[in-house]
């Protein structure tokens, strides 16, 4: 399964060690929420046939699509369905396993197949009169997932979902929000400066007026 899953609570037990402050999900974590969310409803509202196991199937073995992977068969599981991983290429993808072919009979096949996913910084967040607060961080992920029955070809039901979260990691813990999380590890913006010129301009007319009035008195 997915290496960035298995230190997720061990990281933030590590992190959370520090009195008085609370840090914010790693990317991983916040990843892993948005791919609860998208399991969510991927399988709501869609029936299993009561006794037939299901062949979980991905054509792109990843840390985004272990995610996912991992928050179906969960939810599988927890509604009594026997759950079965299988990693095929793209070339197998399409291809049905013989029906019966492990022993119980007519397994369904549930395909799935994450089309974009990530975690990146959107926007530098800015604190008064200057310095940085922290950043604005999204983390998304689309994917799509289609059960069909390989006895017959039958498509039983076939879905999509996108899901998203932002929220804002402080710039002291960029270096903890990239732990642990192994390829998540987004740019962060660089902060400007363009800012800061209309305020020299204003505070260098102000000081010439003073110096004027001053002058004349």
């Amino acid at each position: 399964m997915c290496a960035i899953v298995v230190g997720l609570h061990l990281v933030a037990s590590a992190a959370g060690a520090r009195a008085g402050h609370t840090p914010p999900k790693t990317h991983a974590m916040a990843l892993d929420s948005v791919a609860a969310t998208v399991a969510d409803d991927l399988l709501r509202g869609a029936s299993i046939p009561t006794g037939r196991p299901v062949v979980l199937r991905s054509s792109a073995p990843g840390d985004c699509l272990d995610l996912l992977t991992n928050q179906l068969v969960d939810r599988l599981r927890a509604q009594s369905v026997t759950v079965r991983l299988v990693a095929v290429t793209l070339e197998d993808s399409s291809a049905a396993m013989p029906a019966g072919a492990d022993g119980d009979g007519h397994p369904l096949h549930l395909d799935l197949q994450v089309e974009g996913s990530g975690v990146s910084y959107l926007r530098r967040i800015g604190s008064f009169p200057f310095g940085t607060k922290g950043y604005e961080r999204l983390a998304a992920m689309r994917a799509n997932a289609t059960l069909l029955d390989p006895a017959n070809g039958e498509v039983l039901w076939t879905r999509s979902s996108t899901g998203s979260a932002t929220d804002l990691v402080p710039k002291g813990d960029v270096v903890y929000a990239a732990s642990g999380s192994g390829r998540l590890n987004p740019l962060v913006p660089r902060g400007g400066t363009r800012w800061l010129e209309p305020m020299i301009v204003v505070g260098v007319v102000t000081g010439l007026v003073v110096l004027f009035y001053s002058n004349r008195n």
